[in-house]
């Protein structure tokens, strides 16, 4: 009776876990296949080494030992999955969008995209508006397994659409107006559609690079740190390992740089390839429900539950490195304009360099092709 009784907790436990992990739909079909195979081999192992007809007690009692393990591991991997799918129910607040649908025939792992990455400059509740003193464009195509990463300064002097008309104002400001204002000041500026946006603050960048165990980053620059980034440190020209605090400081500073907003938009491209190499490793499961969490609440995106689920179910199944590329937009930041969101006298713009806003935008192009 006791040896049905294990085997039966054996069999239960092996249910949940698959019926967690189908539930969760991050886990590629074959792997699913594959991972059922195991499961069954190991309950008749269990079932056989446990049964009464088998002759030596030792390993009679090693098969009931091993059923209850066996049990309780798959019982803890079915309890992690059910969390990361309750977390990421918190995160992806959007509904599939507009021609990235499987309804329209192309779910967006099939088609070249735009993401918006905005930082926003406050820590705490992601919902309220703020300046957006990271504006990054990340254009991915699932296909070639290519990102190209591009920055603009936050004070790119730029025309807001549906704000300040044919004036000009600084780029950190449209993020007063909220997010899909800067999405459309961007979409102007690069002539370009992006379809999702991922928005981010102080809170989430620290929690996020923490829970991964840090991060190495690759500076271009030796500096230090100054009290308006929030830490002071060194950081040192070629790779720095950096925990949440020193990875936040890292981006936001930009008074010891000497190119200053330019400088600081190529140490944010840093980090976030930093962070996307990391995410890809297959290691990052044993993190992804502690990753998953710590962003929850500091951090929002439109981009639907399904769709995060289809690009990491896509990665696990090929497995392929991606070929990253970065490119910051450039320009004059030693003068000053009057900015259609603050009257009170003219402000430091970065008047942008318009040829390399062409080369941006056919790179871009060309990534979406």
């Amino acid at each position: 009776a006791v040896d049905k009784a294990v085997w039966l907790i054996q069999l239960v436990a092996s249910a949940f876990l698959l019926a967690a992990l189908c539930i969760l739909n991050i886990i590629p079909y074959k792997f699913m296949i594959l991972l059922a195979v195991i499961l069954l081999i190991l309950l008749l192992l269990t079932r056989l080494m446990s049964s009464r007809g088998y002759k030596r007690s030792k390993k009679k009692r090693s098969g009931k030992g091993l059923g209850i393990c066996f049990s309780i591991l798959f019982a803890f991997l079915g309890v992690y999955a059910l969390k990361a799918n309750a977390a990421l129910d918190r995160i992806a607040i959007g509904e599939e969008s507009g021609r990235y649908t499987e309804q329209h025939g192309i779910a967006v792992k099939d088609r070249p995209f735009n993401v918006y990455i905005s930082g926003i400059d406050v820590y705490g509740d992601i919902t309220q508006n703020s300046r957006s003193d990271v504006n990054l464009i990340a254009t991915v195509n699932p296909g070639t397994h290519k990102v190209l990463i591009t920055t603009t300064p936050r004070d790119y002097y730029v025309t807001i659409p549906g704000v300040s008309g044919a004036e000009g104002d600084k780029l950190t400001h449209a993020g007063i107006y909220g997010i899909d204002t800067s999405i459309a000041t961007l979409e102007n500026l690069y002539d370009t559609t992006i379809p999702f946006f991922v928005r981010v603050n102080f809170t989430s960048v620290e929690e996020i690079v923490d829970v991964m165990g840090g991060v190495d980053v690759e500076s271009e620059l030796a500096f230090t740190t100054s009290n308006d980034s929030g830490l002071v440190m060194d950081v040192k020209k070629g790779e720095n390992h950096f925990n949440g605090k020193e990875a936040l400081a890292f981006v936001r500073e930009r008074q010891n740089l000497p190119t200053g907003d330019n400088q600081r938009g190529k140490n944010q491209q840093a980090l976030l390839t930093s962070l996307i190499k990391k995410a890809m490793s297959p290691m990052i499961l044993f993190r992804a429900n502690g990753m998953i969490n710590s962003v929850a609440g500091n951090s929002e995106t439109n981009m639907s539950e399904k769709q995060i689920k289809s690009l990491i179910r896509m990665q696990l199944s090929d497995g392929k490195r991606w070929d990253i590329e970065s490119v910051a937009a450039t320009g004059d930041d030693t003068g000053k304009q009057w900015c259609y969101s603050y009257k009170e006298a003219p402000l430091y713009v970065t008047v942008p360099d318009w040829s390399k806003v062409e080369e941006i935008k056919n790179k871009i192009d060309a990534i979406l092709e």
